[in-house]
């Protein structure tokens, strides 16, 4: 499945966006290591520890690339379960797709090509720009670029692609945050497609005053602005070959590869783009003469094609199956060079419903944190070298600012049953109680609810654990009315986000103004002024000492509310072919960079 990015129901191989919903997904973050050495050395700190001692901070992020070699030439070769959401820019929201567009397509600012790390660079733009009251901010085009058909690339075709997001009529499921901090609440601008303005450019948030400037006036500051136009939604569009809803089925490129066919859920094929030029893209290499995916494909049969080599790299990048993993990690020294152990970007976590009883009451939540057997969920989901890192913070690398602390330590995660019961006291709850716990039906996730039941009931909470397919999640468990119906206690989700920044990462999940009537993504309903006061603060600070400050402070003040408990920095062990070259982990993407991929010709 692919992972798209927000918060979802724990499930195998998915992912969400903060635009969508709580889903469980699988991608975390750690190190970018080959095999061997993380069947050395799989203790999530990097160093020798003894069983009994509390987990430390997971192993920081590797700058490993894998087969680098400087050629061009040859087939990529991909395999994926299923299409991308959408290969239109302004409507995509998976996490895939975002990297996958990078090939057809470029935005005004991108990510360097630096493994290890997460820095922008310009790429339509010459640079990226900064913003003293960070709501004006001016971007400079490149000279010299093209579309496919040779018409030149301005400042207004990137204008233009902005303003295909407000039409969510006519282009919906893209990522909202752009029109809600270029709206006008006064006079609301509704897309291009009903614009009567010359050209249908009438968004006056966003002035051409020429064919190279482009200047967005946001109507409140925000600190993430630069890694916002990162996405696709700053992908310029052609005027007269803008086709509205039918435009995901041919969109124009801008970047190294064009699309040659397309069958939806089937294939894609992509071939040079003759417009494109290196000397103008510093970002994207372009190794390979073609990229083939196939899509549609069961992922173990994919496993098989890639060991075989008859394929080159699992587009979702979540993970082999069982089968394959136990045939690699039998024979790590046959692999070595073709696996790693990745982080995926994803947080699995606990979430403790503020507002069923008793955890209305902060002490039985703490009950809960300290109960729960974290050693536990990483078996759960197959072992140290697969399960994930063991978690005690809801910030995760890559993600900026991150800074690791454990609040509710215990002897090897396995929680502290004595402090539990103390909380239990506290609460008044001395001989425990009961509660309802929702997951998903995957075996993994009703694994990981059974290593909570048997944990929690240490202390005399007894869990009943109900399975949830993904249309009764939406339905119930992102509908604050029906879980309180169905007097759901516990949610095991995971989280991850659209972009590595702290305000990406927690404001859809512990914000109060994300408590919704539906699609509602913050579960446990955590509003508090500390953790919302800091939300705003943060995204209204520059980079620096003071903003990472801001969120350390907050992502202690979330984990001290117990509304949420941590539990696994996931990850993921991918295999690629013999023949695959350049393979590096993205921070950005949170999984394999597909723009510095090649192969040996």
């Amino acid at each position: 499945m692919r992972r798209n990015r927000a918060i979802t129901r724990v499930t195998a191989s998915t992912r969400v966006t903060t635009s969508t919903r709580v889903t469980v997904f699988t991608r975390v973050t750690t190190a970018v290591a080959v095999l061997g050495g993380v069947l050395a050395a799989c203790t999530g700190g990097g160093g020798t520890k003894a069983a009994s001692d509390p987990p430390g901070p997971p192993a920081a992020i590797s700058n490993r690339v894998i087969r680098p070699v400087d050629k061009n030439g040859g087939t990529l070769r991909v395999l994926a379960t299923a299409d991308c959401d959408s290969w239109d820019p302004q409507r995509t929201s998976s996490a895939q797709c975002w990297n996958e567009q990078r090939w057809i397509s470029r935005q005004l600012v991108t990510y360097a090509p630096a493994p290890g790390a997460a820095k922008l660079a310009g790429d339509l733009a010459t640079d990226v720009p900064t913003s003293k009251d960070l709501r004006t901010w001016t971007y400079t085009i490149r000279p010299g670029l093209a579309f496919e058909d040779g018409t030149p690339i301005t400042s207004r075709d990137v204008k233009y692609g902005i303003e295909r997001a407000f039409a969510t009529d006519v282009v919906p499921g893209g990522p909202g945050e752009v029109v809600d901090l270029l709206q006008d609440p006064e006079n609301p601008y509704r897309g291009p497609y009903s614009d009567s303005t010359p050209d249908r450019l009438g968004l006056s948030s966003v002035q051409t005053p020429d064919d190279h400037t482009i200047t967005f006036r946001l109507n409140r500051p925000f600190a993430d602005w630069n890694l916002v136009m990162a996405s696709p939604v700053s992908t310029p569009v052609p005027r007269l070959r803008d086709t509205g809803a039918r435009y995901e089925s041919r969109p124009v490129a801008s970047g190294p590869y064009r699309i040659e066919s397309h069958h939806p859920g089937e294939s894609i094929t992509l071939v040079r783009n003759p417009q494109w030029n290196a000397q103008t893209d510093p970002n994207r290499p372009a190794r390979p003469d073609r990229v083939e995916e196939r899509m549609g494909l069961a992922p173990s049969d994919i496993d098989n094609r890639i060991l075989t080599d008859q394929a080159d790299i699992f587009l979702d990048q979540t993970g082999v199956q069982a089968h394959a993993e136990s045939q690699i990690v039998a024979n790590p020294s046959l692999h070595a060079d073709r696996t790693a152990d990745a982080p995926t970007g994803m947080l699995r976590f606990l979430a403790v419903l503020t507002r069923v009883a008793p955890f209305d009451n902060i002490h039985c939540r703490n009950a809960v944190a300290w109960a729960v057997d974290k050693r536990a969920q990483q078996t759960a989901r197959g072992g140290a070298t697969v399960g994930g890192d063991i978690a005690s913070t809801m910030l995760l690398p890559p993600v900026r600012s991150f800074s690791w602390f454990d609040l509710f330590p215990s002897p090897g995660g396995t929680g502290d049953i004595a402090r539990a019961k103390d909380e239990l006291a506290a609460c008044g709850r001395r001989e425990g109680f009961a509660v309802t716990l929702a997951t998903g039906p995957a075996s993994k996730d009703v694994a990981q609810a059974e290593a909570v039941r048997t944990s929690l009931a240490r202390v005399g909470i007894s869990v009943t654990v109900e399975k949830f397919d993904e249309q009764q999640w939406i339905s119930v468990i992102e509908t604050p009315e029906r879980i309180h119906n169905a007097k759901i206690g516990l949610v095991l989700a995971a989280r991850s986000s659209d972009r590595p920044t702290p305000y990406a990462f927690l404001a859809p999940v512990v914000g109060g103004r994300a408590i919704g009537r539906e699609n509602n993504l913050n579960v446990a309903e955590l509003d508090q002024p500390a953790v919302n006061q800091g939300l705003e603060r943060g995204i209204r600070t520059g980079d620096g000492d003071d903003a990472a400050g801001i969120w350390t402070t907050l992502d202690r003040t979330v984990v001290a509310s117990a509304a949420y408990v941590p539990l696994l920095y996931d990850r993921a062990l991918n295999v690629y072919s013999d023949r695959l070259t350049n393979v590096r982990y993205s921070p950005a993407f949170m999984m394999t960079d597909f723009a510095a991929l090649g192969v040996v010709p």
